[in-house]
């Protein structure tokens, strides 16, 4: 199936707020073919203040309260200067900024398990908090651009804690060029902080090689690890709101002055001229792509697994691909209780510099890699178990600065989690999935396809992966609710459903293409096309949970349409409507026991949910069929009255 309208056909002109609105084509409205139109919403631009670099002294100040572990101080001093910017309500003029370097150890702050799920006092929870507040409060008022993220956020694994690397993964800018957000090669190596929490041990930005091993990671402990998902949660949430800021403007700009030179007649060619995208081509969401070619990796496929990544019976091999960011990272920290009696106090002897135990892991959240981790717990392991394993690794277990964290914490579950138990975590996990999707699709649309992929290949790629998802994960993305101005755009929803529908569908079933070209070409879906190639039909498949699947696909179709106002009622609903239902029933009872989770247990519980699942779906059909039946006999009350002029009843 072709990728068409709203994904591959377009002029290449779009507003931030859908990212793939033809902002110069015709706006189409909804009608009973074609529900894929999306708004148009010009008034949607953000306006940032401009900026300019810290005073030296104050910059100086800053980086030696950072490099002291000073961190509130210094978030205190940066906070003002923005706080300053708000209270003058002068937006021409520019605003103070840090350093990249100084912003990216903030981010990784925010994140650190030293200052978060392990932090040893509450000092570390408020910078771990303060620092999310100053660079959320950054993004807002200069925008991702002029605070430089995308230098800022740079992930260099393996480079020296002092120096900062250039990149060559692609053609970024030459020295002295700009891409309207800093360049990565613009950096003064006195910007550089001297502090471990920037050095290759305890960085983000150095201990992962790119963002989709630790998005990978993230999305894991939102299944196995809620206690390090509740500040990962945090975390991505502020970079995702980055990257789609970053793309906003970059895009905005982009179309900007493409309208600005063909107004000044700089095109004289025949040939239709066409936006290249430059600054897109610089932005944040690209130079993370740029990163898994550098790596040689296999880009879609890399980016399709990290946004699908779990943790359970049916994707093992992520549990072993996307490891631990920090070390212990999944190792809980527990209060010594027990006081020292004053006999075993070591001795203090100022004026030989001997203090005793008063700075025992005074500036070290994070124990070395010695420590028998008598000052931790590990979540689902009991204390004697945990000691014995840290007796009997103690003298072999060594970390060097790039590896993965030991086996000996590496603290999965010892149990795999139930793959048909929905966490809260995962549910959370949904909507910054689709998030990050409807921006690589975005990157698929406007960009040439050697920076990523064709649309329909990621289409294809990402609908295949989301079958093979367990049936409470796939219901869970197939949720109308994620359908909203800051979710999943629905037109980019529609064409998911269209994708798995077909790819569902018995090829005996009339294609697209030949009931309903128009809307086909647009790849959306009309009330024609659902009853005559999809509605009356079971899955290719005799398995239960293909067959649920399949109606769950269908439900949302049909829901979708109804929301749109692009369904009628007649009698060939109904009938379609029932007609699948039987079908779907019939290839269950054909299938026997073939649930689609393989034998024994897991098998038969598959297959009960399975069949809970198609019959609460084709009660909901039947549903659909009522109320569009209901809705269209009020049509028709309100069509006699206003003949009648009994009524009058006005557009909306």
């Amino acid at each position: 199936m072709a990728a068409s309208s709203p994904l591959t056909d377009l002029d290449g002109a779009s507003t931030p707020a859908s990212f793939h609105t033809a902002a110069n084509s015709p706006n189409t409205t909804a009608d009973t073919t074609n529900i894929t139109s999306p708004d148009h919403d010009d008034d949607r631009k953000q306006t940032y203040y401009k900026t300019k670099d810290i005073p030296h002294v104050l910059k100086q100040s800053c980086q030696i309260h950072l490099e002291e572990q000073m961190y509130l101080p210094a978030i205190e001093l940066l906070g003002s200067l923005l706080s300053d910017a708000g209270e003058r309500q002068q937006p021409d003029k520019p605003v103070r900024v840090p350093p990249p370097a100084q912003i990216s150890l903030l981010a990784n702050l925010s994140i650190h398990p030293a200052y978060t799920s392990r932090a040893p006092e509450q000092t570390n929870l408020d910078i771990a908090a303060e620092s999310r507040e100053y660079l959320r409060t950054l993004l807002n008022k200069v925008g991702p651009i002029n605070a430089d993220f995308r230098s800022a956020f740079s992930f260099r694994q393996g480079q020296n804690s002092g120096r900062w690397a250039r990149r060559n993964s692609r053609e970024f800018n030459s020295p002295g060029e700009s891409d309207g957000g800093g360049s990565l090669d613009s950096f003064d190596t006195a910007d550089n902080i001297d502090s471990k929490w920037s050095g290759n041990d305890h960085s983000i930005w150095r201990r992962s090689s790119d963002f989709w091993t630790v998005l990978g990671w993230a999305f894991r402990c939102s299944t196995t690890h809620p206690h390090r998902w509740v500040h990962w949660k945090a975390w991505l949430e502020f970079m995702i709101e980055c990257l789609e800021k970053d793309w906003e403007e970059r895009l905005a700009q982009d179309e900007a002055n493409f309208q600005a030179e063909l107004s000044n007649g700089c095109s004289e060619s025949g040939s239709q001229p066409k936006c290249l995208y430059p600054l897109l081509q610089q932005s944040l969401l690209v130079q993370y792509i740029d990163d898994l070619r550098r790596d040689r990796k296999r880009v879609l496929h890399e980016v399709v697994r990290a946004l699908l990544a779990f943790a359970d019976d049916e994707n093992t091999a992520d549990n072993t691909y996307y490891r631990e960011v920090f070390n212990k990272e999944t190792v809980l920290h527990t209060d010594k209780s027990n006081k020292r009696k004053h006999s075993q106090m070591a001795a203090v002897d100022l004026e030989n510099d001997q203090f005793g135990d008063y700075l025992d892991d005074w500036d070290d959240p994070v124990s070395s890699d010695d420590d028998k981790t008598k000052s931790f717990a590990t979540p689902g392991l009991s204390s004697v178990r945990t000691s014995r394993r840290s007796r009997g690794r103690s003298t072999t277990a060594k970390s060097t600065p790039f590896s993965r964290p030991g086996r000996a914490f590496d603290v999965s579950p010892t149990t795999s989690p139930n793959p048909f138990r929905i966490t809260d975590g995962l549910a959370d996990s949904i909507p910054l999935r689709l998030r990050l999707f409807r921006l690589i699709s975005a990157c698929a649309f406007y960009l040439s396809s050697d920076i990523l992929c064709k649309t329909q290949d990621l289409y294809d790629l990402f609908t295949s992966r989301l079958k093979s998802l367990p049936l409470p994960c796939f219901e869970l993305f197939m949720s109308l609710d994620h359908v909203s101005d800051n979710g999943l755009p629905r037109f980019i929803y529609v064409s998911l459903l269209r994708y798995l529908a077909q790819s569902f569908t018995p090829r005996s079933a009339p294609q697209p293409e030949d009931v309903d070209p128009e809307t086909d070409a647009e790849n959306g879906i009309s009330q024609t096309m659902l009853r005559e190639c999809f509605l009356p039909f079971p899955a290719k498949t005799v398995v239960v949970e293909d067959n649920a699947k399949f109606s769950l696909v269908l439900e949302n179709m049909a829901w979708c349409l109804f929301q749109s106002g692009s369904v009628d009622y007649f009698d060939g609903l109904k009938w379609a409507v029932d007609k699948g239902i039987e079908e779907r029933e019939k290839k269950v009872k054909k299938g026997g026991n073939k649930g689609g989770g393989g034998g024994g247990v897991a098998g038969m519980t598959a297959e009960k949910m399975g069949r809970e699942v198609l019959e609460r779906s084709a009660a909901s059909l039947r549903a659909f069929v009522t109320v569009v039946e209901a809705a269209s006999l009020v049509d028709v009350v309100m069509d006699e009255e206003e003949d009648g002029d009994s009524i009058t009843v006005g557009s909306p």
